[in-house]
């Protein structure tokens, strides 16, 4: 994140390209109760270039304070956390209410000790949407939204309907303009009657943090695989299924799991089938670590009902490693055969004779060519530097 002294002016639309006072507003971020919930958000913030002057604003629920709220202010990340005491009420009108006076200490505190912000950058529409909305009707501040969400997605019709989707519909269209992440989460967007300016733009990879480490010379193939572990979204019991026919065919491989949530029912099915010699669960681990396990791999391997554009896929080329996918969301934009292998989602065969190619394989794709296409299309300052190219259209509208 921009390091930056306290209570700067505000700037004037005509300097724009010298400086611009950005308030960053995410839907999700990381807590100490979950700790990457939305990580992907924060390092989008920190591609920024240095003409963008970015604080975020969060509230979340501090359930030990005895004081009503705290503000805690990292000058590391300029991050004002607003942590507020949200006892549930039995009218949720209030609590509602509760939280949008927060967000507003926040906006006020931002205020007196940094800036007025010249633009929000709203990060995901819901829940924090409304408050962006709010805020350009009150004060005249233009907001502009990055999406990352896969509500918009067929698979999730039932949950993007009614309020939830109106609300999301009105606060995108009158954003000034809408980036997600990827063309597919474009068009699903569009086709619940959002209509604005579009600008499709990556999610960001640290290409210093992730690079490629020396290719493996060991017999036995090493697969990676990271995620939540929440199977309706990334089938990993599909993996493990196909994990288990692989093994009757070959021993050449392992399976190395890096997770955020509990993962006991999959180590019970690894125990029941007896794969104890070929899959591990890691659990959680600190970005070097992750980096670390990438450049230990030979390919990562996904097999996800429905994405957008996950990280994970943008962190392996980074690190020089083919992947293994399931073709939904934004993935199929950006997996080739020169980079790994789609297949259908849900299809265990399709996974197993995938996976089975890549193990004979996998040591003969172009490492250096993955890694060039992730410099040249995920790394922080490529991607900061379309944001900001964004930023200096709505300054000038």
């Amino acid at each position: 994140m921009i390091t930056f002294a306290k209570n700067y002016n505000h700037v004037c639309k005509t300097h724009y390209c010298q400086a611009m006072n950005i308030l960053h507003l995410p839907s999700w971020f990381p807590t100490p109760d979950d700790p990457t919930l939305g990580n992907f958000c924060i390092r989008m913030i920190d591609a920024l270039p240095h003409e963008c002057r970015s604080v975020i604003l969060s509230v979340c629920n501090g359930k030990e304070l005895e004081k009503p709220f705290e503000v805690h202010e990292t000058h590391g990340t300029n991050h004002i956390h607003v942590q507020v005491v949200v006892r549930p009420p039995k009218i949720h009108t209030l609590r509602k209410l509760q939280i949008l006076r927060m967000y507003q200490y926040g906006l006020d505190y931002i205020k007196r000790h940094f800036f007025t912000p010249d633009l929000i950058h709203l990060h995901v529409a819901h829940p924090v949407g409304r408050i962006a909305l709010l805020w350009k009707k009150r004060y005249g501040i233009p907001y502009l939204l990055t999406e990352h969400w896969s509500v918009y997605q067929p698979t999730n019709s039932d949950v993007m309907r009614g309020r939830l989707k109106r609300t999301i519909v009105r606060v995108a269209n009158n954003a000034a303009a809408v980036m997600p992440v990827s063309l597919d989460l474009q068009h699903c967007m569009e086709s619940h009657g959002i209509h604005n300016r579009f600008k499709v733009i990556y999610n960001s990879v640290d290409t210093d943090l992730f690079h490629p480490g020396t290719l493996s010379k060991s017999d036995k193939k090493r697969i990676l695989h990271i995620s939540t572990l929440v199977d309706e979204v990334k089938n990993f019991s599909g993996i493990l299924r196909t994990v288990g026919r692989l093994r009757q065919q070959r021993n050449d491989f392992e399976l190395h799991v890096i997770h955020d949530y509990d993962a006991a029912g999959f180590k019970d099915f690894v125990q029941t089938n007896h794969l104890e010699d070929c899959v591990f669960f890691h659990g959680k681990k600190s970005s070097a670590e992750v980096a670390q396990a990438y450049r230990e791999s030979d390919f990562l391997v996904l097999f996800s009902n429905f994405e957008n554009l996950p990280c994970v896929i943008t962190e392996a080329f980074a690190s020089g490693i083919p992947v293994i996918s399931t073709a939904v969301g934004g993935i199929p934009e950006i997996i080739t055969p020169e980079r790994g292998i789609l297949v259908p989602a849900g299809d265990e065969e399709a996974l197993l004779q995938g996976m089975s190619g890549l193990l004979d394989h996998c040591r003969e794709y172009n490492r250096d060519a993955i890694r060039d296409y992730a410099l040249r299309t995920f790394a922080a300052p490529e991607i900061g530097r379309q944001i900001f190219e964004e930023y200096k259209k709505i300054a000038i509208e």
